[in-house]
C-alpha cells in the first residue's frame, strides 16, 4: 500500500493515539473505504429502502468522525464535505426513506424524489470525503 499522508488522518491518529501510521490508517480509513466501496456507496441501482442500513452506517461513521475532529484544524476539503454529508444523511432520515422502495427512475412522488436525492447526495458526499481524505487503497 502506498503510504499517503494527510491532515485528517494525522488528526485522527493524534485524537485516538493509534500508534504507527500504516496500521492506524487501516483502522481509521477502513470504515470510510468499506462504506465507499459497498454496493449502495458506489452504485445507483438500489432503492432508498435497500440502502437504509448503509445510510445508517454512514451516519454513525460521520457523527463519530465529526466528534473526533471537533475543535481541531482540519483540511479545508474535509471541513466542507463533512457537514454536507451529515446534512444528506439527516435528510434521508427526516424523510423516513427506509420505507421508500422506488428507484431513481420510477420516482414520481415528492417524498420518493426527496429520498432518492438524499441517497444520491449521501453517495456523492461520501465519495468526496473519500477522495478529499485520500483514503489509501
Amino acid at each position: 500500500m502506498i503510504k499517503r499522508t494527510l491532515l485528517v488522518i494525522s488528526l485522527l491518529l493524534m485524537t485516538t493515539g493509534c500508534g504507527e501510521a500504516p496500521a492506524a490508517c487501516d483502522r481509521q480509513c477502513g470504515q470510510i473505504r468499506e462504506l465507499f466501496t459497498a454496493p449502495c456507496g458506489s452504485q445507483h441501482s438500489f432503492t432508498p429502502a435497500d440502502c437504509a442500513a448503509w445510510v445508517d452506517d454512514v451516519s454513525t461513521m460521520t457523527r463519530a468522525l465529526d466528534t473526533s475532529l471537533r475543535g481541531k484544524q482540519v483540511q479545508e476539503d474535509v471541513s466542507e464535505v463533512l457537514p454536507r454529508l451529515m446534512t444528506a444523511v439527516g435528510d434521508f432520515e427526516a424523510h423516513r426513506c427506509a420505507e421508500v422502495r422506488a428507484d431513481n427512475v420510477s420516482s414520481t412522488d415528492a417524498r420518493q424524489s426527496k429520498c432518492n436525492e438524499a441517497l444520491i447526495a449521501t453517495r456523492g458526499d461520501l465519495g468526496s470525503l473519500y477522495f478529499s481524505a485520500e483514503v489509501p487503497d
